[in-house]
């Protein structure tokens, strides 16, 4: 070839304009974004954020940052920690974009008071307690439906401080950070300052630092730890340090250059999106080792170092460009994806891709054509592990044949038990507080998923209507029965709270007023009696139309969820008359659930289309529709096999699920490429028969292939250790299908090969016509 000729004769040049290619592209960076909010989950055309979009438009944006506070002994009704949660309610107003603050102490109690009625705190801050008046308080608690299960745990062991903010869309992300970081420095004060309560931070403000800290991590520890292990395999396989240091180099320059040309084309990172430079890095590895693999042999073989760099080019040119190929339209499918992270995911790493594969054909030889370097003598231990399977499969075809297909048929039937769930509290580790803080949350009261109604009465000043509060009571009361239900609040509960007061406390009394004019004015004494900050503007619409129907849940599975969803619009289909076509719920946790479902349906289809576009290039390729099948299916059952093995190890999938088949299909297309290519020439240039092609592939590309599989293998597995689980289980998935694949890629398709006598008969038809 004659570009390789120009590139080995002329190796200054060609490093002098890749590098300044590179700079170009680097320069870029200088516009990267980071997107910590959950709501970069969901593409803007996404119908259940659509749905919640217009819920916010009445009720506001819920962010939030919760203190949990929780009594190590005892209960918190003492007069101390009584105090701890009122001075953390009144330091909570002075962090920023602070729009609402809701705790057990501030908490409005509406009491009869004479003829009249009191709404006032709970517990006002710097009023002197008792002991005694602590425990007639933790008493009159338990009689406020509004406060029990929702703001304090039945028990009184566990409460909460909710602190609402004020963030603007398009500045949500600093404007979190902000919120977390001041909470935090409150949250630490207290920590201290009261040893006998376990504090806490929750919420959605604690969500996404905790995305942050996650990519905080991924990047800064697990991304060198990733660098360094694949750089060691490069010392122990190949035996070359100037190898590593010329891979180090090509990895660098295409990890900086996509991150800077994603940069240009407005793509931001994310949590999921921040691991593309890990997975860049593994995938250029791969490009030069399998180059560097056979310079190493021809420089063995008594070739000077400008003719190994040569020769191993020209070997390796055909099936590292088709590898890079198939690999960029793997992670290209993840342009389907209904998560908009997992597709710039995609384009991140295919741009990464064929930038590794630009350096490795120009930069990476031109390189070791300048630097000192000379082959080892004796063999290296891959060509003595290739040598040895090699022997095995030309001595065992037909047992190995099927005893793979036994087992990947087992794995392949188990795949589809899988469970579908994806509750995005356990997208972390305990290791993050915002974990820990969360399920005592979750174990104790229930809360952190919320359901929410805009129930819709039809009319301006429609909720107080006898009809519609007795319609969404009836929904409440419903919903206050079924499974994974911990606290259902509207309406009709203030209602029924401000009407016993106005009947002197009788608890009898505790019902909805029974005509609209009185309701109205319960409504308007209500409203005009609570103190700033704790107004119903988050819970009713200015014309008094719509009302807001909240529904508290524990942790449950995401279908229980949309299970419970899909039963309540039953429900109120089917006995209610004014509030059934506005009794759909929405919030956050429906986006979580719901995003799951559509993400796999969508992936599907840029899978199936991977495949296809896979499966023609081999056909092109190799010209060949056996070896197409062969190659085909010797991926796409490693895949499915690995769903298998998940279920056996997890049983859970979620969103991540359908990403990993399209990262590690694109990415075990690469083993397969080079074994066929090196078969397909041992058999049609040189003549050689279906078992000599066979074994001499093994020699030729065998070494590289187990060197690359280990990078590959041990790259993603350094994922697995990352704390957002959503990359542990795609480096897990990942390490295991490429695991998989190379036992398809040795066993499998070599014995294949060897079996299937009408494919050499196909294949002498196709050398006599290329000849």
């Amino acid at each position: 070839m004659r570009y390789v000729t120009w590139v080995t004769n002329h190796p200054v040049k060609v490093l002098i304009g890749s590098v300044i290619l590179a700079a170009l592209l680097i320069a870029g960076m200088s516009q990267l974004t980071f997107r910590s909010d959950n709501r970069v989950f969901f593409a803007d055309d996404n119908p259940e954020l659509q749905q919640l979009a217009r819920f916010e438009q009445l009720y506001g944006r819920d962010d939030n940052l919760i203190y949990v506070v929780k009594a190590k002994e005892g209960d918190l009704f003492t007069p101390e920690r009584l105090n701890a949660i009122n001075e953390i309610t009144d330091t909570a107003w002075t962090l920023p974009d602070v729009k609402r603050v809701d705790s057990v102490t501030n908490f409005q109690r509406v009491r009869a008071v004479g003829d009249d009625i009191e709404i006032d705190h709970l517990a006002r801050s710097g009023d002197p307690l008792t002991t005694s008046q602590a425990r007639q308080l933790k008493a009159d608690a338990a009689q406020q439906p509004l406060l029990t299960d929702r703001l304090l745990s039945r028990d009184g062991s566990l409460g909460l401080v909710v602190v609402q903010f004020s963030f603007q869309a398009e500045t949500a992300s600093p404007q979190s950070e902000a919120a977390m970081a001041a909470g935090q420095d409150i949250l630490d004060q207290f920590v201290h300052r009261y040893p006998d309560l376990e504090l806490g931070l929750s919420g959605s403000v604690a969500l996404d630092h905790a995305f942050v800290e996650a990519s905080t991590y991924d990047s800064s520890v697990l991304l060198p730890i990733m660098l360094v292990i694949l750089l060691l395999i490069i010392v122990v396989a190949l035996r070359s340090i100037v190898g590593a240091i010329a891979t180090f180099l090509v990895i660098l320059l295409s990890t900086l250059c996509a991150l800077g040309l994603a940069a240009m084309l407005g793509i931001p990172l994310s949590s999921p999106s921040v691991i593309a430079p890990n997975i860049i890095l593994t995938l250029a590895t791969c490009d030069c080792i399998h180059i560097c693999a056979g310079m190493m042999r021809h420089r063995r073989g008594g070739h000077s170092r400008q003719d190994a760099v040569k020769m191993a080019l020209v070997e390796c040119w055909w099936p590292v460009t088709l590898t890079t190929l198939t690999t960029a339209i793997g992670f290209l499918t993840l342009a389907f994806s209904a998560v908009p992270p997992f597709a710039h995911l995609g384009i991140i790493v295919a741009i990464g891709s064929c930038m590794a594969w630009f350096l490795s054909v120009s930069f990476f030889p031109a390189l070791l054509c300048v630097l000192p370097w000379r082959g080892k003598a004796g063999s290296l231990p891959a060509e003595r592990f290739s040598g040895a399977v090699a022997r095995i499969v030309l001595a065992y075809p037909r047992l190995l044949l099927g005893g793979i297909s036994a087992v990947a048929l087992v794995l392949c039937s188990l795949a589809f038990t899988n469970v579908l769930d994806d509750r995005y509290v356990r997208y972390f580790d305990q290791s993050f507080s915002f974990r820990e803080a969360t399920d005592r949350m979750n174990e104790d009261l229930g809360g952190f998923y919320i359901l929410e109604f805009s129930l819709d009465s039809q009319e301006a000043g429609g909720i107080a209507t006898p009809q519609y509060l007795q319609e969404v009571d009836a929904f409440a009361g419903w919903l206050r029965q079924q499974p994974g239900v911990t606290h259902v609040h509207g309406l009709p509960d203030i209602m029924k709270t401000v009407n016993r007061a106005m009947q002197g406390g009788d608890a009898s009394a505790y019902a909805l007023p029974d005509n609209r004019n009185l309701a109205a004015q319960y409504l308007a004494l209500y409203e005009m009696s609570l103190p700033f900050g704790t107004d119903l503007r988050n819970q009713l619409t200015a014309d008094k139309r719509y009302s807001r129907l909240s529904v508290s849940l524990n942790d449950i599975s995401t279908r229980d969820m949309t299970d419970l969803q899909a039963r309540a619009q039953a429900w109120t289909a089917d006995n209610t008359r004014v509030i059934a076509a506005s009794a759909k719920a929405t919030g956050t946790s429906l986006l979580f659930a719901h995003i799951g479902n559509r993400n796999i349906q969508e992936m599907l289809q840029g899978i199936a289309l991977g495949v296809l576009v896979v499966w023609i290039i081999f056909l092109v390729a190799f010209r060949s529709l056996a070896l197409s099948l062969v190659g085909t299916f010797a991926n796409f059952i490693p895949c499915l096999a690995t769903l298998g093995i998940w279920a056996l190890i997890n049983g859970e999938v979620g969103m991540a699920v359908a990403t990993v088949a399209s990262v590690t299909f694109g990415v075990v297309v690469d083993a397969t490429i080079h074994m066929l290519s090196s078969f397909v020439r041992m058999r049609r240039e040189e003549g050689a028969s279906t078992a000599a092609a066979v074994s001499a592939t093994f020699e030729s590309v065998g070494p590289g292939l187990v060197t690359m599989t280990l990078s590959l293998a041990a790259g993603f597995l350094c994922l697995a250790f990352s704390g957002f689980q959503i990359n542990a289980w795609m480096g897990t998935m990942a390490a295991l299908t490429i695991f998989v694949a190379l036992l398809f890629d040795l066993f499998f398709m070599p014995a294949i090969l060897l079996l299937l006598k009408p494919l050499e008969k196909c294949e002498r038809t196709l050398a006599v016509e290329t000849q």
